[in-house]
């Protein structure tokens, strides 16, 4: 489906660089674009950026285009060398499908004109003859080059007969004319009917349950068909105010997305239960706004599961919640309102712009509604919106790869379209300030890193036909840095990335948050008396955990913690959500709930937890219920313990526990707690730093400690093995030391620091020396990391679904890997050949981002500015028995 999708766009795209004669010259010689096509005006060479980087995508070319027609040149790759015999037919497909690009209603259901069926049918004996592609070809490559031709014939096809109503339960019902013998000739070929008795095989049957996804990149055709206007500089995309969109077939847009975020929908849907499953019920949010609604598909859906699953839709009589669609479509609008009204859900419609929510607000304040005073919702919208641009002080990373126009068809930089990010979600905050906003966006995906996962990404096809039709999709790096400077915060617990285990984000889901200062934690009182069983020494030191905090929270600030940790400690967040959900909601007056935080270290899982339950309003409802509630931080004593007291030591809540006897020894953890039983224990990037040995131990022991039916929530970014698109977490922390023994065993070093530090070592360190370093080393970060199967093996001897694990991927920069290894107390057990620290931190730097980073990011686990880092997860529960 991906692969025929970027089919459409590489066709068309192909076919509108050879209509204007760039092609054949480009592939005698490198040549800049100016030089290809002088007559190149600003507009046009905004959409060719689109159309270049599109090739770039795909792997046909080998560089980016510049924002300089200058310094732009069309490099072709080995893959783009391969495919270019092919481009006659390529040109040939775009111009087949340039036939449908028709925006009215019924375009995709109407027969089809004469042009029509004679460019089709003038393809169909070269797909038949698959294309004639050379034999010699790697088989990818082939399979590749055959499938993006076939789109030219397999989306109209497919989709017609969808929207003509002829795909048919057991087989398509075609005509007995030659276009119908040739649809059928054409299935058959590719597998899809059996041409004896014309019935859907199983991949048949397959393509057509998804045939309407094919719209996503066809709806995009009227726009598509006009790219060599587009090129020239005569025709730009943006409509003038008050005039009708030509570049989209609506209706055919809106029923692929609608199809296409199903999925995300089902995701999302524990959202909106915990929101409106909260107390009281007049706290909760008065409305449900979808900006964007399409064709009202999301509210309905939402309707029905806050009516049968939540505390509002109980109490529906007293409280009803209205349901509001916003869309800057009224074909959308009255969609939605088919549907809606099919499903039996009451709501207001009304046109909206996601670009203006001032405007917005002034619309619902005409029906008695207070913007403020409802939960905002949307999907694949913000990146639709109009571009305003961004004050130049704003700062952003320019992470985003994507090409840009603006509304007059001139190119556009990353930077300011981030910046414009940043100021369209500043506009949108102070409507947002008391339920949030939910938000499902789709990012672009670099060049570099799609090329490698082709078919396992629509980015080829999206950041294209996003790209000519000025829409503004950013990085998802970027995108959540754009979010933090503009005053929003993700909750970390509600947080998901798609997919889950490649180098790349192309949707994510988010539930947004106007970021507090402080950071809001409930039970805060100074005054408190605390009911620790540890405390640190007055003498500690703190460096070392403020360092390690630093880590986990930008700038250490607990508002934001950093996104290469974010998302996989909100999981853990998540679970013990749920588990204490449940136990309060069946607690009697009296009742304690108990959460222990294992190996808490600084406390990251513990302040992610309590800042959900402050904004859950949990300390109200504990105070109706008569119930109390406990957090215990347990670890071994150490400036990283020390600073998560420091952090929560105004926590009513919280206790604070070592796990070592004053003797050296490890405490049992039935001592630890008091013979107390927890509701929910998270051990959050723990089990990687247990020896093997140990881990039946601590698995017996943290079920000792769990109530019956209580959970246990995990998560550890460094146990393996990696998948094929991953590293782990201290992967490049050993290739940095094994680098570094390289250099003590007389590889030469290119960095004067690194010269220096090498023949220190070597003037100082005896052999007895290096043995006992390379002990200290080996303790801080395991040689060989535990394996997640080991870990599974020793809950499931404890604890009902402890060998069911979750493997997912999240992206960590550089300047994290470097931090990391900067912990003081890190460096130092992990390089203690060293002595000096100042040295010691300049060695690093000079291995950590010289060497060790560009290398393993010249593996598959490269993302586009960073590494793929791979997390195990795990939810398991102690026997009621």
């Amino acid at each position: 489906m991906f692969v025929h999708q970027d089919g459409v766009l590489l066709c068309t795209t192909v076919r509108a660089f050879a209509d204007l004669g760039i092609l054949e010259p480009s592939l005698t010689a490198e040549r800049s674009l100016a030089e290809l096509y002088p007559e190149l005006m600003p507009s046009g060479f905004g959409y060719m950026r689109v159309g270049l980087r599109c090739l770039a995508s795909q792997g046909w070319m080998a560089d980016l285009p510049t924002l300089d027609p200058e310094t732009t040149v069309l490099r072709w790759t080995d893959s783009g060398r391969d495919a270019a015999p092919y481009l006659d037919n390529y040109a040939a497909a775009g111009e087949c499908l340039g036939r449908f690009s028709g925006s009215a209603a019924d375009a995709w259901s109407q027969p089809w004109d004469a042009r029509q069926r004679e460019s089709f049918l003038g393809l169909l004996e070269p797909a038949c003859d698959r294309w004639r592609i050379d034999a010699e070809l790697p088989s990818e490559t082939r399979t590749l080059i055959t499938t993006h031709l076939d789109a030219a014939l397999v989306v109209p096809a497919m989709l017609w007969l969808r929207s003509a109503d002829l795909l048919g339960d057991d087989g398509p019902e075609l005509g007995d004319d030659e276009l119908g013998r040739g649809i059928g000739r054409l299935l058959a070929t590719l597998g899809w009917v059996d041409e004896a008795s014309d019935v859907w095989t199983a991949s048949g049957r397959e393509a057509a349950a998804v045939a309407v996804h094919f719209g996503m990149a066809a709806s995009y055709l009227p726009l598509l068909a006009r790219l060599p206007d587009l090129y020239r500089g005569t025709l730009v995309v943006k409509p003038e105010p008050g005039s009708a969109e030509w570049h989209v077939h609506r209706g055919l847009n809106v029923s692929a997305s609608a199809a296409a975020h199903t999925r995300y929908y089902a995701d999302a849907d524990r959202i909106f239960v915990e929101l409106f499953d909260r107390e009281p019920v007049d706290a909760q949010p008065r409305f449900i706004a979808d900006m964007g609604c399409g064709d009202g598909s999301w509210l309905v859906r939402l309707h029905r599961l806050i009516a049968e699953r939540t505390l509002r839709g109980r109490t529906a009589d007293s409280a009803p919640l209205l349901m509001v669609g916003l869309d800057c479509n009224a074909a959308a609008l009255e969609r939605a309102r088919g549907v809606l009204d099919a499903a039996g859900v009451p709501a207001l419609l009304a046109l909206g712009d996601v670009s203006d929510p001032d405007q917005v607000a002034r619309t619902l304040a005409e029906h008695g509604l207070t913007m403020s005073d409802g939960l905002h919702i949307r999907a694949f919208t913000d990146h639709d919106r109009d571009y305003a641009g961004g004050d130049e002080s704003i700062a952003v990373r320019g992470w985003s790869s994507a090409a840009y126009v603006d509304d007059l068809g001139k190119p556009l930089d990353a930077a300011t379209v981030e910046r414009d990010q940043v100021e369209h979600l500043r506009r949108w905050a102070p409507h947002v300030s008391r339920h949030g906003l939910v938000m499902l966006e789709a990012h672009c995906v670099a060049p570099a890193v799609a090329r490698r996962h082709l078919g396992a990404t629509h980015s080829v096809a999206f950041d294209a036909y996003h790209g000519y039709s000025h829409q503004y999709p950013i990085e998802h790096s970027a995108f959540l840095r754009c979010c933090r400077t503009a005053g929003l915060q993700p909750a970390s617990h509600c947080e998901r990335r798609y997919p889950a285990s490649r180098p790349f984000v192309a949707v994510s889901l988010n539930r947004l948050r106007v970021a507090s200062s402080p950071a809001a934690l409930p039970a805060v009182d100074p005054d408190a008396v605390r009911e620790d069983t540890w405390q640190p020494d007055g003498g500690t030191q703190l460096e070392d955990g403020r360092a390690l905090h630093e880590l986990l929270y930008v700038d250490g600030d607990l508002r934001h913690p950093r996104l290469w940790c974010s998302a996989a400690t909100g999981q853990v967040v998540a679970g013990a959500l749920e588990a204490v959900e449940a136990r309060l909601a069946a607690a009697r007056r009296g009742d304690t709930i108990r959460v222990l935080d294992y190996g808490a270290g600084t406390g990251l899982a513990a302040i992610e937890l309590l800042k959900a339950w402050h904004e859950l309003g949990i300390e109200r409802r504990l105070e109706r219920a008569g119930a109390t509630l406990e957090m215990h931080l347990a670890d071994l004593p150490s400036s990283w313990f020390a600073q998560g007291f420091e952090l929560l030591r105004h926590c009513s809540w919280t206790r604070f526990h070592s796990l070592r006897t004053p003797g050296g020894g490890f405490r049992a953890l039935s001592e630890v707690t008091a013979g107390r039983r927890m509701d929910a224990v998270m051990a959050n990037m723990v089990f990687h730093l247990i020896p093997p040995r140990a881990l039946q131990r601590v698995a017996a022991e943290l079920a000792g400690v769990t109530a019956p039916g209580g959970r246990l929530l995990w998560s550890s970014p460094d146990l393996g093995p990696a998948g094929e698109y991953a590293v782990l977490f201290h992967d490049p922390n050993r290739a940095l030391r094994g680098r570094w023994l390289e250099l003590l065993d007389g590889a030469s070093a290119s960095a004067a620091r690194v010269r220096e530090a090498v023949r220190e070592v070597r003037a100082t360190l005896d052999a007895r020396g290096m043995s006992e370093a390379q002990a200290r080393a080996d303790r801080r970060v395991f040689p060989q990391a535990n394996a997640a199967a080991d870990v599974a093996a020793a809950l499931a001897n404890h604890f009902t679904g402890g060998a069911q694990l979750e493997r997912q991927t999240y992206e960590i920069l550089p300047h994290d890997l470097l931090d990391t290894m900067l912990v003081p107390s890190n460096q130092g057990e992990y390089l203690p050949e060293i002595s000096d620290r100042a040295l010691r931190e300049d060695v690093i730097r000079e291995l950590m981002l010289g060497e060790v980073v560009p290398a393993m990011r010249e593996g598959p686990a490269c993302t586009a500015v960073g590494l793929n880092v791979q997390w195990t997860l795990g939810a398991a529960t102690k026997s009621s028995r």
